[in-house]
């Protein structure tokens, strides 16, 4: 089994054991901003060990478990359960977010498993929700643009997410915070929203959307801002 296809049974695996769980929550920590959940560990678990399994030299960098940089050619990028906050009070939106970088292949899988939808790309061969391939909008008016944006991570996130809002609310059509930066990336390589900003993100919260915007047309780039590192997508036909 190639890598992609072993990506895509082992996130439908993780999804499985998410739903079963969804009215079965169980808090680990708890900070001011965030929750850990038993199920982010115990999904991750679930994806390691299956790809391990038929892939054993490949390496691994995951929200939980960290870096292991056994193999650096074969590198798979894992968040487990991006929104574990909306997951843990019952809101419908959070999803798994699989990325593999290696030399001949890179490529990413995004699974809202409540609603039944994988968005998948795989560098210079497109993006795809369900099997159907999907591009940003056209949309080339500020003023008619739709923005997600993402912040809630500190006090110093917080201040300069104020600051956009502020900016940005009197530029465009409407801002949403729906609460998972993998998801909000997927949204804007199908043309759902036109615009997204998000503040200090990890790797593993962005990878496997990152793939999948670029192959649908889009941009996403970074840029360090005093101590925030500021990620911005868009449609490419507008500016932020």
């Amino acid at each position: 089994m190639d890598r992609f296809n072993l990506g895509i049974e082992v996130i439908k695996k993780a999804g499985e054991y998410l739903k079963e769980k969804i009215n079965e929550c169980k808090k680990l920590k708890e900070n001011r901003y965030d929750v850990k959940l038993l199920q982010d560990i115990e999904t991750e678990k679930i994806i390691v060990e299956n790809i391990k399994k038929i892939f054993p030299e490949d390496s691994f960098l995951c929200e939980e478990r960290g870096i292991d940089r056994k193999n650096k050619d074969n590198l798979w990028i894992i968040d487990p359960l991006d929104g574990s906050l909306n997951f843990s009070r019952g809101i419908p939106h959070f999803c798994i977010s699989i990325a593999f970088n290696g030399k001949k292949e890179k490529f990413g899988i995004v699974y809202d498993f409540v609603r039944e939808e994988i968005f998948t790309g795989i560098e210079g061969k497109g993006a795809y929700l369900n099997g159907k391939i999907i591009n940003v909008s056209k949309t080339d008016k500020i003023e008619e643009s739709i923005l997600s944006i993402g912040f809630m991570s500190g006090e110093e996130e917080i201040e300069y997410g104020l600051r956009i809002l502020k900016e940005m609310g009197r530029k465009v059509k409407k801002i949403r915070m729906f609460g998972s930066a993998s998801l909000d990336l997927c949204y804007l390589a199908s043309g759902r929203i036109d615009l997204l900003i998000h503040l200090n993100l990890k790797k593993w919260d962005y990878e496997g959307g990152r793939i999948i915007l670029k192959e649908a047309g889009g941009i996403f780039k970074k840029e360090k801002i005093n101590n925030i590192e500021v990620f911005k997508g868009t449609n490419r036909r507008l500016k932020i």
